[in-house]
């Protein structure tokens, strides 16, 4: 088996990540927004204000070493065959990555919404090839965009690929994912300049950690590859109970059974991968605000001890709703962090 070592090294220099979610990843139907829409009616679209420097700044000093600028270009896509990504979107998205490398920051950019029910990229056999010119079109724009910028910059190639509603996947879909990310990875180490040594990020289908997406993911010859999982775990807990239809919300979280179930997915994940020195990465974690804030916490701090002991970076997903049933943890409009208790947590400083 070959050893990903330089990739598990650098992921293990990351201590805690953030997420600026439903920001640059908003997709909004045509007729939600103006005329001419500029991007700051995309980036604000879901109810946040535009990112900025301060922004970033707030997040690293509370404590955070690492971001994850989630972004989705399939609206800001000219026509085939160049498939050009608007100037005015990629420079809006440079501006920020660049703020965040001259922090210090590592940094995680994606194709966020792109290969979901929504997007411009299918797993479907039927729309396949055209799904991969696509995305090795964006794919290549990107790279040669931030050529200049070095490893800390991380590209991931796919957020959570599924189709419609199954979020499980079939044999077929998990080959259809095998080959996107085989594709973005040639597309992006082809491009010359600083591309030939970042690190990359493949997600297994709908980026899950279920056994059977994890034993379907093919690993690409390559030594700067990891593996993109997200664990809102268990869902009915870390859900909002609006969104939770499948069975009924769960206020409470922390006995004997529900920690066993987390362990049972750090124990998966490092079965299949970080023992084998394939480095891990949960880009996208959290659970809401709960009227009794003790069993988020619990979950928090169990979370956060199991990901540092098998060295698999968490990145809180933050989407700006702070409060009950919100994962927002960060107040965008006050620079501030309502509960220090959890960045404490999730930043390392309680486990110290």
């Amino acid at each position: 088996m070959y050893q990903y070592n330089y990739a598990f090294e650098f992921a293990r220099k990351i201590r805690s990540g953030w997420n600026l979610g439903n920001t640059f990843d908003c997709i909004v139907k045509p007729e939600h927004l103006p005329p001419d829409p500029t991007p700051e009616d995309y980036e604000t679209a879901w109810g946040n204000p535009p990112a900025n420097r301060a922004h970033l700044e707030a997040v690293r000093d509370a404590g955070f070493d690492a971001v994850r600028i989630p972004v989705s270009w399939g609206q800001h896509l000219g026509d085939a065959p160049d498939y050009h990504i608007d100037n005015a979107w990629m420079n809006r998205v440079d501006k920020l990555v660049r703020e965040a490398f001259s922090l210090g920051f590592r940094i995680i950019l994606n194709v966020h919404h792109d290969a979901g029910p929504l997007g411009r990229i299918s797993l479907l056999p039927e729309r396949l090839d055209e799904s991969e010119e696509i995305l090795c079109k964006i794919w290549a724009q990107i790279a040669a965009q931030f050529a200049d910028l070095g490893e800390s910059l991380v590209f991931e190639v796919l957020n959570e690929p599924h189709v419609e509603n199954n979020w499980i996947g079939t044999p077929e879909l998990y080959q259809a994912v095998n080959r996107l990310n085989l594709a973005a990875v040639r597309t992006i180490r082809a491009a010359g300049g600083c591309n030939d040594i970042r690190y990359l990020m493949i997600p297994t289908y709908a980026a899950s950690p279920k056994v059977t997406a994890l034993e379907a993911l093919e690993l690409p010859d390559d030594d700067r590859i990891m593996v993109s999982i997200h664990a809102y775990a268990p869902t009915d807990f870390c859900f909002p109970s609006r969104e939770v239809h499948w069975a009924e919300p769960k206020a409470t979280w922390g006995s004997k059974e529900d920690i066993d179930a987390l362990l049972g997915i750090f124990r998966q994940l490092e079965k299949h991968f970080t023992s084998k020195g394939i480095p891990v990465i949960l880009g996208e974690a959290a659970a809401v605000g709960k009227a009794d804030s003790r069993s988020r916490l619990l979950w928090a701090a169990v979370y956060a001890k199991e990901a540092a002991a098998r060295s698999m970076p968490c990145f809180w997903w933050d989407e700006g709703h702070i409060g009950i049933d919100g994962m927002g943890i960060f107040d965008r409009r006050t620079l501030t962090f309502p509960e220090p208790e959890l960045v404490s947590i999730l930043t390392g400083k309680s486990l110290d």
